[in-house]
């Protein structure tokens, strides 16, 4: 085994988690693809008939079943929010993964042959960093399209890495809208997810959420608008030394 693909592997093998702890990330994974469907408990009120009674709580389901439809009527069946516990658990299983591609355009031809959206992009600051692996991951039965980068290299002389999730916004909800960036941290992890068109984008990292900073867009900018951006930015870099 090569030094590279060693560092790779005691990278994962140190995401490992005890049982107890992958158990209870995982019950958190399952509340919350479930939540928001809590039981409505009505004031106490006068004694009334049965008939009524029955009548009133069947009307409540049947407008609770109308709402829930109305809001994931063009959106899957499963939460976004089951996505950070799924990554950990993923990874805290010594994943069986595909070899690193490191030619970005064959790595992404790679993630569509497997079923990711034909519209997808790795983002500009992913491009010059190493790749690592790729894989698929099982998301209650939605797929997420993952792609693994060395984000810099630690001081014991292993290396650290980001990862990329690519999914259809149409096998999951509570998804960022519009230009939003979310980012959450959870149990040492650190996530930030986006959506752009059809597809729903999400970074992760073993690492406080400051080290997804330099790889994520910001807040109101899509990906090319990112590349857009990044070009200004080395430019002006550029003038500026000049001028000293």
């Amino acid at each position: 085994m090569s030094d590279f693909r060693k560092q790779v592997r005691d990278h994962y093998d140190a995401q490992s988690l005890p049982a107890e702890k992958l158990e209870a990330i995982l019950a958190r994974g399952r509340e919350a693809a479930v939540e928001g469907e809590k039981t409505v408990e009505f004031p106490a009120t006068k004694k009334r008939s049965w008939a009524r009674y029955a009548a009133a709580i069947a009307a409540a389901i049947v407008l609770a079943l109308g709402g829930t439809w109305w809001m994931k009527r063009d959106v899957g069946e499963v939460s976004l929010a089951a996505l950070p516990p799924r990554v950990i658990e993923f990874f805290a299983k010594a994943p069986n993964l595909h070899e690193a591609i490191q030619d970005k355009t064959e790595l992404r031809n790679w993630l569509i042959s497997q079923g990711a959206p034909a519209d997808i992009k790795i983002p500009t600051s992913l491009q010059t960093l190493q790749s690592a692996a790729c894989s698929v991951v099982d998301v209650q039965g939605r797929k997420a399209y993952l792609s693994c980068y060395v984000r810099e290299k630690n001081s014991a002389g292993g290396v650290e890495l980001i990862h990329l999730l690519v999914a259809r916004s149409e096998d999951f909800y509570d998804q960022p809208r519009g230009r939003e960036v979310v980012v959450k941290e959870e149990d040492g992890w650190s996530f930030a997810s986006w959506t752009e068109g059809d597809t729903i984008y999400t970074l992760a990292t073993a690492a406080p959420k400051e080290k997804l900073e330099p790889f994520r867009p910001q807040a109101g900018l899509p990906v090319e608008k990112q590349r857009h951006l990044s070009g200004l930015e080395a430019a002006v870099s550029g003038m500026a030394a000049l001028a000293r």
